[in-house]
């Protein structure tokens, strides 16, 4: 008997040293794999990846090891059994280990073959080549059940060794909460840092409704020849229209980010993935703040580059591209997030990486390259499309509870092929080359259209003078930045009609609706309200990535060029009184300024002759100004050059 409970002990104390050693194994593995390519470690010191190695294992072996501890008991409690059914019962207390050393060999095999051929699980597509992936999860998790229960056998390597993996493992535990001690930093605010006013039962529901890519210069709204937005045109009288709108980003990873932020681009770091949000950061967004205020909100937009819990925007949307969120963090998980938050983000992406490979071989959910989605036209699957979109918005329309508000992004007109539903100045959908401005026009004029349909359907209810609809691009076609943009805002009641020709930017659209719902917008916006805003002309900051960028075997693009200080930036420019001052930072050694004029849309502005040498003085200025350290930037020659001072 006492033998037998010895037995037991031992049996339990080599499980609980096992398991806890390949939730270690495993974090290390994900932590290599994320090391050695442009991820959210790229951003961080060599002491916080090491901080976060050692502490992103606890949460599993939190939950691995009371698990293995009722899986010990099985062998006692079939312990009459004999033969077979002895042998298998008495290996699968090392289920939950050999669990994680098979998920860990997948990853790593999945990982490999994604790099050198291009080939993984996510392009399992059929039957067959699903069917193969799950053989071979099932039969590394065979292999390390009966390869863990024999090397802890009488004998075995583990048996032997058993002291010393105790040994190492307490050693690893130490470290881990040594890290938690290191890492540790003052809890986060959630709170959005606004004063809100009384809840009100009559908020209007606020929609954003984007495309992607689409130049101001072909809308027919804007004075182009050829109609392209009859639509809109027809409403232009009822409408607020900008004339001088331009973007904060030539990437819609940035754009959208200060387009729901009111933040500079360059103040968040959010430019282009594999950038997310950060600190303070996460919680400070217009979705938030109207949360507070009782607004429903829905995120329809394009999983990874755009989706905002994808860029780790917290408690800011209710509804997300097909999914419900949770924003009802437990005690626990709110502790650790705020304190632990980068921690917190290497453990959901690493839950993600093997989430998404086991839904797509499931059935469950598709995993397709977001990437490829916005690039090949018309050969979009209709169910990842605008107009699976629109038909999402729809349902909300009707169903979403009261106030609510929806940012919808289609990506139709983005290119370098375009995706629409009928041509229309064309003959057929064939595009032979890419950037063919007669489907450019296609789909602009298909984004006019879907806008019918949405303004129709809230008329149809009694809905459209309660819903104030805003309508934009990110960016220009070809990701440029040297044309204006559109920018329509249709108030509940028509309240404010005209045209505006004073410059606006992007990140101004989210204060413009703080003002009119009667909240100040918060100090940590970088917006002006366009509602309230003086007529002085002011500098328009716009960021793009590197121009190093990685398309790699499986056509995934994220930016390379991950060094500090700059990180994903690769250029900053000004938009300012008729001309684009950029200075390309690639360089840092010999940042390499440029101007060009760009047409201004006859704004009034004070200084349209303003001299190269104060403009890149501006420029370096918002660079200190947002945080970034520009001492290793060769000024000295391009400031004597301009005779600009950094004030």
């Amino acid at each position: 008997m006492k033998q037998a409970q010895s037995n037991n002990i031992r049996l339990l104390g080599s499980l609980l040293v096992l398991t806890g050693l390949t939730c270690y194994f495993y974090y290390l593995m994900e932590w290599l794999f994320f090391l050695s390519r442009p991820s959210m470690l790229s951003y961080l010191t060599l002491t916080e990846n090491l901080t976060l190695l050692f502490n992103s294992p606890l949460p599993l072996i939190l939950i691995a090891l009371p698990a293995v501890s009722i899986m010990s008991l099985l062998p006692v409690i079939f312990s009459i059994k004999k033969g077979g059914v002895r042998v298998i019962v008495g290996k699968l207390p090392y289920v939950i280990p050999a669990i994680i050393l098979s998920f860990t060999a997948f990853l790593m095999l999945d990982n490999f073959s994604y790099t050198m051929f291009g080939i993984a699980s996510h392009s399992a597509s059929t039957l067959a080549s699903q069917s193969y992936y799950w053989m071979m999860i099932a039969l590394f998790l065979i292999y390390f059940m009966g390869k863990l229960a024999h090397e802890n056998a009488s004998g075995g390597i583990i048996h032997r060794y058993i002291r010393q993996l105790f040994q190492l493992m307490l050693v690893l535990l130490g470290l881990s909460f040594l890290s938690l001690v290191v890492s540790y930093h003052q809890p986060l605010s959630t709170e959005p840092g606004v004063k809100l006013p009384p809840i009100k039962d009559d908020l209007a529901n606020i929609i954003f409704f984007a495309a992607d890519g689409v130049n101001s210069d072909n809308m027919s709204i804007y004075g182009y020849e050829r109609v392209t937005t009859p639509f809109m045109d027809s409403i232009a009288h009822e409408s607020m229209l900008y004339k001088n709108h331009w973007t904060n980003s030539a990437q819609t990873t940035g754009a959208v980010g200060s387009l729901l932020s009111g933040k500079h681009p360059t103040r968040t770091k959010v430019i282009f993935r594999p950038d997310t949000f950060t600190g303070q950061d996460m919680f400070q967004h217009l979705p938030g703040i109207l949360k507070e205020l009782g607004y429903y909100n829905i995120d329809i937009s394009l999983r990874h580059y755009i989706d905002s819990e994808d860029l780790k925007m917290r408690n800011a949307f209710d509804y997300a591209n097909h999914r419900l969120l949770n924003n009802n963090y437990s005690f626990v998980g709110s502790f650790v997030l705020l304190r632990w938050s980068s921690s917190v983000q290497f453990i959901e992406d690493n839950w993600q990486r093997l989430y998404q490979r086991l839904a797509h071989l499931s059935g469950y959910a598709s995993m397709l390259n977001p990437h490829l989605l916005v690039n090949q036209g018309a050969g979009v699957p209709s169910h990842l499309s605008d107009i699976d979109r629109i038909n999402q918005l729809k349902h909300q329309i009707l169903h979403a509870p009261k106030p609510f508000f929806a940012n919808v992004h289609l990506l139709g007109p983005h290119g370098s092929k375009f995706d629409y539903e009928k041509p229309v100045f064309t003959q057929t959908k064939e595009q032979a080359r890419h950037w063919m401005t007669d489907h450019y026009d296609n789909a602009i004029y298909q984004w006019d259209a879907y806008s019918r349909e949405i303004y129709q359907l809230l008329d149809d209810l009694g809905e459209l003078d309660n819903t104030l609809l805003i309508f934009s691009s990110d960016h220009g076609d070809e990701h440029k930045i040297n044309k204006t943009l559109p920018l329509i805002i249709r108030y509940p009641n028509q309240e404010h009609t005209g045209s505006v020709t004073l410059a606006s930017q992007r990140m101004d659209i989210a204060p413009t609706v703080l003002s009119y719902l009667g909240v100040t917008p918060p100090p940590w916006m970088d917006g002006h309200s366009l509602l309230s805003r003086s007529k002085d002309a002011y500098p328009i900051f716009i960021a793009r990535t590197s121009n190093k960028q990685l398309i790699n075997p499986g056509k995934w693009k994220v930016t390379t060029n991950l060094m500090p200080p700059f990180y994903s930036l690769g250029t900053i420019s000004m938009a300012y009184c008729g001309i684009l001052y950029s200075v390309d930072i690639n360089n840092i050694h010999h940042p390499l300024p440029s101007y060009q004029r760009v047409h201004a849309k006859s704004a009034s502005c004070p200084a349209v002759d303003l001299e190269p040498r104060l403009a890149y003085g501006m420029i370096f200025t918002h660079l200190k100004d947002m945080g970034y350290d520009i001492a290793q930037l060769n000024l000295d020659s391009r400031l004597r050059q301009y005779r600009v001072r950094l004030e």
